[in-house]
């Protein structure tokens, strides 16, 4: 990133000296002005906006919609209430990337609900969005959001439904690549001084696992499965919670089916015919009539713990490639 029109913010090398010890053995026996100049944080005397995003005072003093704002609605759309409140909560984060990632987080966790599951006589308080995902999900947006000319007058957008949370950033996927490629692919970096600085501070980590991680987090909570939105210069992250599968069909059918029918096992029967010839998940679940969560759930992974299918890849289960056959012991 370029050196800002100002020097009003000076970047604090501390943090980048107390984090790199283990990571980064050469910065520590480098001067503060080396240190700052190395990592990018500072350009001819000048802090970048990377610099300042990480280590500045108050970087909004420069950008001021280099923010997020947060806002929880009561409902699945954003409109006024009975009483013409539009928001249950409303609020805007400033400061460093890791001051608004923490407000942010802070921000998820008041507005969110809380289940209580007693197991074994201990009480355990299980959220309703799994903060692992959700920091997964803002720090994304933080780090790969826009930050040109064009964009940097645009805040990230945090908004909590009933049912889902989602977060826009401006900036699509970046280097020609596709939301398919999400989490499988080796993708470029658009912003890679500030991702190098935050992974110094141990902040973030650009080893292309956030996606992954944020999947895996929705099927461990039993929720379905995030959406990851590509659109017109933006990104969009959809994190649903269970009111939002208790709201679908309970099958998940497609418009005009019977929820009814068929039978589980009648669907079960058919999945191990078409699975004759290797199926990807998305086409048995087109063949059944369901959608690819739910098949994932009810039918595909039952029916391969219980060896009626098996995967094309086992050593990549994940894989978007991976397909499924019928078994001999089926």
């Amino acid at each position: 990133m370029p050196p800002c029109r100002t020097t009003t913010v000076n970047p604090q090398p501390a943090n980048i000296q107390d984090s790199a010890g283990c990571s980064l053995r050469l910065l520590p026996r480098r001067s503060d002005d080396e240190i700052l100049s190395l990592t990018g944080a500072m350009q001819n005397n000048k802090p970048t906006l990377a610099g300042m995003m990480t280590l500045g005072d108050y970087p909004q003093r420069i950008y001021p919609n280099l923010c997020i704002t947060a806002i929880a609605v009561n409902g699945t759309v954003l409109q006024p209430d009975d009483g013409g409140e539009r928001f249950i909560d409303n609020k805007r984060y400033e400061g460093t990337i890791a001051e608004m990632l923490e407000g942010a987080l802070g921000f998820v966790a008041r507005n969110g609900k809380t289940r209580v599951v007693i197991r074994d006589g201990k009480r355990t308080d299980i959220p309703e969005y799994p903060e692992t995902a959700v920091r997964e999900i803002i720090t994304n947006a933080l780090m790969h959001r826009d930050y040109g000319p064009y964009c940097n007058g645009t805040p990230i957008r945090l908004v909590m439904f009933s049912d889902r949370l989602e977060c826009w950033n401006p900036g699509g996927v970046y280097g020609g690549q596709s939301t398919n490629d999400l989490g499988y692919a080796n993708m470029p970096t658009r912003n890679p001084t500030l991702v190098s600085i935050l992974e110094i501070e141990k902040i973030a980590e650009n080893r292309h696992s956030g996606i992954p991680v944020i999947r895996d987090e929705a099927e461990t909570h039993g929720v379905r499965q995030p959406e990851f939105i590509d659109q017109r210069g933006s990104f969009l992250v959809r994190f649903f919670n269970s009111s939002a599968e208790t709201n679908a069909s309970d099958h998940d059918a497609t418009p005009g089916q019977d929820k009814n029918s068929p039978r589980p096992a009648d669907v079960e029967n058919t999945i191990l015919a078409y699975c004759a010839e290797p199926r990807l998940a998305q086409e048995i679940a087109n063949h059944v009539g369901r959608s690819l969560q739910y098949t994932r759930r009810e039918y595909i992974r039952p029916m391969v713990e219980a060896g009626k299918l098996s995967l094309t890849l086992p050593d990549k289960p994940k894989s978007k490639y991976q397909r499924y056959r019928l078994t001999n012991a089926a």
